[in-house]
């Protein structure tokens, strides 16, 4: 299924893997965020965007705390974990704590995913923020919270599944 985002400076759905990085600073300040209790249960991750991100992107992790990154799950009370495949387990990391701030985008309340400031490099620096595309599709938008880097979005879908946790998923 192709989704597509309402892009206000084309003044139409535009598909989201035809959007450049800057593209989707407008694309998200058109949406909704979600609310923090409707966060629960497992995400499973999708890397989105122009080609060269989609393709550069899970090697880029590979090299994180975040490699083999299969998604996100929350608990509806603001507490978050991702989820990881290695060695063909899924395994909890770097948990994350789900606040409604505003938005660096648009300043907008909004939630926003916060890594401890102990995280691991380079999650110390990192915050991811949310908004609805569908009941069971978020987009977010991870930003580096280092000044020269903080207006480059990376973004990414959140797609709801009944359980991620499955080892049986042939997900990598």
């Amino acid at each position: 299924m192709t989704i597509s985002l309402f892009l206000p400076t084309a003044g139409r759905q535009v598909p989201i893997n035809d959007l450049s990085l800057g593209a989707f600073r407008s694309a998200f300040a058109a949406l909704t965020a979600p609310s923090l209790d409707s966060l629960t249960g497992d995400y499973r991750a999708e890397f989105v965007g122009p080609a060269w991100l989609r393709r550069f992107a899970p090697p880029g992790l590979a090299i994180t705390p975040l490699a083999g990154w299969l998604g996100k799950s929350f608990d509806g009370q603001g507490n978050g974990i991702n989820l990881v495949r290695r060695r063909g387990v899924v395994q909890r990391v770097l948990p994350m704590r789900a606040q409604w701030l505003p938005s660096a985008v648009d300043g907008r309340p909004g939630v926003t995913l916060t890594y401890a400031p102990g995280s691991l490099f380079p999650f110390a620096y990192v915050v991811d923020e949310l908004r609805t595309i569908e009941a069971d599709t978020l987009l977010g938008l991870s930003f580096a919270t280092v000044p020269w880097l903080a207006r480059l979005p990376m973004p990414f879908l959140l797609r709801h599944v009944p359980v991620l946790l499955d080892d049986s998923d042939d997900a990598e």
